[in-house]
């Protein structure tokens, strides 16, 4: 039926009843570079408009031997006169000497240390022979150590300055059908908004190096055959894709709906770790860092070039809380394992609280309208920020991912059971990765939640159980599922922890135990040298 006979049967109305097609049209402008002199050239989905590439100086390419020192402290001759007064650990230049002398050198002091006192000391022009009556060790010593607790206490204070404090509100339940639920606020939330690093990242002089057009890296062989090379994430499907979504349908901010700036994405990396800070005593610290994968990881790792910013640190459940918390819960006294459920409920949900308070209202509507960043070419571009990967060792991926230590499926990206653990690596284990994805379950977690906070059931009542045990899940709501969309992939945000789940976890262990077999079944060493040998 044409559009002619269409009329006809509307009785040759002039309006179209019927659905109009709507058509759209996304055009690409892309490129593809020249082979470089290592055969490597690159495919970009949109003509980039800035390269970082272009041009990179020679002294970007390898540090020398002098740059790689310029960060480490000078090594002070100690025939270097001490005219500073920030050089002296005491006021008194005088004390300051002759403490210093008794601390460093041997303990049993040999003629070469009598002559340094003489040189160093007695011959220091700030050296005073009335201050040296009233020297006494001990009395110099004390006032030496209050004064650099004293310098600690506020460079602590400086650096604490420039994060914002907040209490953690959460929401422990009662256990009770009278009691209702009860909000804690956990104190010492220091933290850096999102958006504010986001602005300081592009002010960074590391900003002249970021990739915001991402590109296919490929290498041309002699043969002409080209092979798909993956080096960094602006190179990554992941990065290509995301920013194709941006650029074709990334909204415009309301109060500017007709803005024709280019629109670009910002790649966010997070990692965390809880940190002992002593070998003995309970100090510890939980940081978050974020790194920008516009920049290559070449640079980004480097120790000394400030490509990571401070997020968060994280504060712990103190122990006031738990006192708090055993007086009002009506369960948490009856039992070890009623104590070790809530407390364990309370750590996934500060986790999130935090993460509540750092994707804020700013941080999401910069997530789905972009902000405004002047770039270093002087051009004004639409950022949008995009969560891409999350490292962390496996205790914080249960909590990010919202599932059970070690539970039934311990896997934060599969649903794999523990029974089947040991088929890792086989094609039955491949095939249950990909068809068996975790997802967030949000109807479940909010039917458990329901009967945990109305109606008093425990933690892990049959109630809650019915809903979550299956694939091992808590009910804790995901804040990254609850602030960014029920489309957000937690499996694809948690990225492998090489050094926690390799160099420093199982592997090592794994590995230090077939060295042990080798030497078992050869003392002298055979099959040892052999392995190494293989691996040379």
């Amino acid at each position: 039926m044409d559009d002619k006979d269409d009329l006809e049967d509307s009785g040759g109305s002039v309006g179209l009843t019927g659905c109009i097609r709507r058509v759209f049209l996304i055009v690409r402008d892309g490129l593809t570079t020249v082979a470089n002199s290592l055969g490597l050239y690159r495919k970009y989905l949109h003509r980039p408009t800035f390269d970082p590439d272009h041009f990179v100086p020679p002294h970007d390419l390898a540090k020398s031997a002098i740059e790689q020192n310029e960060f480490l402290p000078e090594l002070e001759d100690k025939d270097k006169d001490k005219d500073e007064e920030g050089d002296y650990l005491h006021e008194n230049p005088t004390f300051s000497l002759l403490a210093e002398w008794q601390v460093t050198g041997s303990n049993e002091k040999s003629n070469a240390e009598m002559d340094w006192l003489v040189s160093q000391v007695f011959a220091d022009p700030n050296f005073n022979i009335e201050d040296a009556w009233r020297f006494k060790a001990q009395r110099v010593a004390n006032e030496i150590d209050k004064q650099q607790e004293k310098q600690q206490t506020q460079s602590r204070n400086l650096f604490l300055g420039r994060f914002k404090e907040a209490t953690v509100p959460i929401d422990v339940p009662s256990g009770s059908t009278s009691k209702p639920a009860r909000t804690f606020n956990i104190p010492g939330l220091y933290y850096h908004p999102l958006v504010d690093l986001l602005h300081s990242a592009f002010a960074h002089p590391l900003a002249v190096q970021f990739h915001l057009s991402p590109f296919k890296l490929f290498h041309q062989s002699e043969s002409g055959e080209s092979q798909w090379v993956y080096s960094e994430v602006y190179n990554s499907d992941a990065f290509i894709k995301e920013d194709d979504d941006v650029r074709n349908r990334g909204k415009n901010p309301p109060d500017n709906p007709d803005c024709k700036r280019e629109k670009v994405v910002a790649a966010l990396m997070f990692w965390s770790d809880s940190t002992h800070l002593t070998n003995f005593g309970t100090a510890k610290l939980w940081p978050i860092y974020m790194a920008l994968g516009n920049l290559s990881k070449y640079i980004r790792a480097m120790p000394d070039v400030g490509a990571l910013q401070h997020v968060a640190y994280i504060p712990s459940l103190p122990n006031s809380f738990q006192t708090e918390l055993g007086k009002w819960h009506t369960k948490f006294s009856k039992s070890k394992s009623q104590q070790k459920d809530i407390l364990t409920h309370c750590r996934h949900e500060l986790m999130h609280a935090v993460w509540r308070l750092l994707l804020d209202d700013e941080f999401l509507h910069a997530y789905t309208y972009g902000i405004v960043i002047k770039c270093v070419d002087g051009i004004e571009r639409q950022v949008y920020p995009r969560i891409f990967t999350y490292s962390a060792d496996y205790p914080e991926k249960v909590l990010l991912a919202t599932i059970r230590d070690k539970g039934l499926c311990p896997c934060p990206q599969c649903l794999v059971e523990k029974s089947k653990l040991d088929r890792m690596g086989l094609v039955y284990d491949m095939r249950w990765r990909v068809t068996r994805v975790r997802t967030y379950l949000w109807d479940k977690v909010t039917s458990a939640r329901h009967w945990i906070y109305e109606k008093g059931k425990g933690i892990k009542s049959v109630f809650a159980e019915q809903y979550l045990s299956e694939t091992s899940s808590v009910p804790t709501v995901n804040t990254f599922v609850e602030r960014l969309g029920c489309n957000f992939d937690l499996t694809d945000m948690l990225a492998p922890d090489l050094m926690h789940e390799l160099e420093l976890g199982v592997w090592k262990a794994l590995f230090t135990h077939l060295v042990r077999v080798l030497y078992a079944a050869a003392s002298d060493g055979s099959l040892a040298h052999q392995l190494d040998e293989r691996f040379c």
